[in-house]
């Protein structure tokens, strides 16, 4: 390239419309990037723009136009002191910014009441693969992106293949082999004139996402299998109920011919004879599992009795697929009735009425992760709020999000994946010993929270208050407060973003170049100038 080329690109990067230029792009992208922290969060504007290649080219040509613009009004002028000062205080913020960019550290960590926390989480994502029976194991960094991510990473017998950074979860219902063996699933609702809640619940061992029992307020659900349908028809005396897993059958002690004793403190007990484990004991009141010749507990047995009596107190359904079971206090007696789809059942309480949405005993509810563009509302996601990542387990897919781990037994090898954020551990230790809030008068909106902590170092403990543009700082770190969080009964957890900025101490410098060149610029070298053309050059040379 020649001299005249290179002249000429200098003076282009160091001239005005070049600056013009790169200033109204870098502006643009700021709008858009403050429209999208604003609809998505701070996480989705730097995943999406400013942590993203065009953002940073953007602000490395901002600073190289900075510098050529100094460079070309070399060699010094005494009246351009000012102007270079300005210039220098510029770049030196660039070169603050681009090491704290790289080696810096921001992440939160969140402190229970007298608990004692050193653990800093920071904003990105890991996925950990181990065998935990072999104790190996290894992990993954995720890319930081706003949008899905192919991933080719294998370990063992565990590929990764996708990772989704937002994503909502999709329900469905998958086919199970039709030589398997048979797990009720259903879909049900609740609703009164007021309120209504429709749930999944599930009895199949890799539905992890759904759960057995489920609490509403004051009423709790349990779902049980369907082949103790025959035994809460028939009604026992006793209330009792055995339910054998080897056959999936159900039993009432009238059928072992088994009489009901007390001991001498008044507790009920039984006693049966099963022809392979021998004389089991049951204490009904106590537990549903049987005890041994030896008295021992046997939490394995295959026999388990169910109290109908420990559930008369509080609202109770019993949920069995097809059907539902509940006890009425007003009559003393228990209802099982056979639901049919889309048909209401009268529930005794509050005027519920119960539904029968779906059910299935060869499909499994799943929720898969598809991705999602995030949206906040009171500074909370509430949508795309799911990080997710598919792996591949011996030809079988699974999807592990942040919020559930996958756990599964793969020829007589447990397997154990899960998603969670980078971490690291500090050199001390923080203690919350009170946090104080105040509430704005005749509301219980927060007015300002703040922390109280003992912060415990080699060089022994010290008592800190922090709140408000009061931080924290010890050994290169500083800890604003951030968040807290209502654990109830008047307890509260504090949350301090953690903050570690090797290029403060340049930007800092930076600023005071810059406020000082602005004033010796604008201030000192102040004079009066004759119109005409030498004027306007030198005006334009200034700018």
């Amino acid at each position: 390239m020649s001299k005249f080329s290179f002249d000429k690109i200098e003076k282009s990067i160091g001239g005005l419309k070049f600056a013009v230029i790169v200033i109204l792009v870098f502006t643009f992208m700021m709008i858009i990037g403050t429209f999208i922290e604003s609809s998505g969060g701070a996480d989705y504007a730097n995943r999406l723009i400013y942590k993203r290649w065009p953002f940073m080219l953007t602000q490395f040509l901002m600073l190289l136009s900075i510098f050529y613009a100094a460079f070309l009004r070399l060699p010094p002028k005494k009246r351009l002191y000012g102007f270079y000062t300005i210039h220098s205080g510029l770049i030196l913020i660039g070169c603050g910014s681009f090491i704290t960019f790289y080696a810096g550290i921001d992440g939160s960590i969140q402190l229970m009441p007298n608990t004692p926390a050193r653990t800093v989480i920071l904003n990105e994502d890991q996925l950990y693969l181990s065998y935990p029976q072999e104790n190996a194991g290894g992990h993954l960094s995720l890319p930081y992106t706003a949008f899905p991510s192919d991933i080719d990473f294998e370990y063992q017998d565990i590929k990764v293949e996708e990772y989704l950074p937002y994503a909502d979860q999709k329900f469905s219902w998958k086919d199970l082999s039709k030589d398997g063996e048979k797990y009720n699933s259903g879909r049900y609702m609740v609703s009164n004139p007021n309120v209504s809640q429709d749930f999944t619940l599930s009895l199949h061992p890799d539905a992890i996402d759904f759960d057995s029992t489920l609490s509403m307020g004051l009423l709790n659900v349990h779902y049980l299998p369907d082949t103790l349908v025959p035994c809460l028809e028939k009604g026992s005396t006793s209330g009792l109920i055995f339910w054998d897993k080897r056959n999936n059958k159900c039993s009432i002690p009238e059928d072992w011919k088994s009489d009901i004793q007390r001991t001498g403190q008044g507790n009920r007990f039984l006693v049966i004879k099963d022809e392979k484990l021998g004389p089991l004991s049951f204490f009904p009141d106590f537990s549903p599992w049987p005890m041994n010749a030896d008295l021992k507990v046997m939490k394995d047995s295959p026999i388990r009795l169910f109290n109908q009596a420990l559930f008369q107190e509080k609202p109770t359904l019993f949920l069995l697929g097809e059907y539902a079971s509940f006890y009425t206090k007003e009559n003393g007696l228990w209802t099982t009735t056979k639901l049919e789809k889309n048909q209401p059942v009268d529930l005794p309480w509050m005027g519920f009425e119960l539904y029968l949405l779906d059910f299935y005993n060869d499909k499994m509810p799943v929720l898969t992760p598809v991705p999602a563009i995030p949206k906040q509302m009171s500074n909370r996601l509430v949508q795309g709020a799911t990080k997710a990542v598919k792996v591949k387990i011996k030809d079988e897919s699974y999807w592990v999000t942040d919020s559930k781990p996958l756990n599964v037994l793969v020829n007589g090898r447990q397997v154990k994946v899960f998603l969670t954020k980078k971490s690291i551990t500090l050199p001390f230790e923080f203690v919350l010993t009170k946090f104080k809030m105040d509430k704005d008068p005749g509301t219980n909106n927060p007015a300002s929270y703040e922390s109280f902590v003992r912060l415990h170092e080699e060089s022994g403990p010290s008592n800190h208050h922090v709140f408000m543009n009061n931080p924290l700082k010890t050994q290169g770190f500083t800890f604003y407060q951030a968040s807290y969080s209502d654990l109830g009964e008047g307890q509260y957890s504090s949350t301090f973003s953690a903050n570690v900025d090797q290029g403060r101490p340049i930007k800092y410098l930076g600023s005071l170049m810059l406020v000082l060149g602005a004033f010796w610029h604008y201030v000192l070298n102040r004079k009066k100038v004759k119109p005409g053309k030498e004027s306007q050059n030198n005006l334009l040379e200034t700018v």
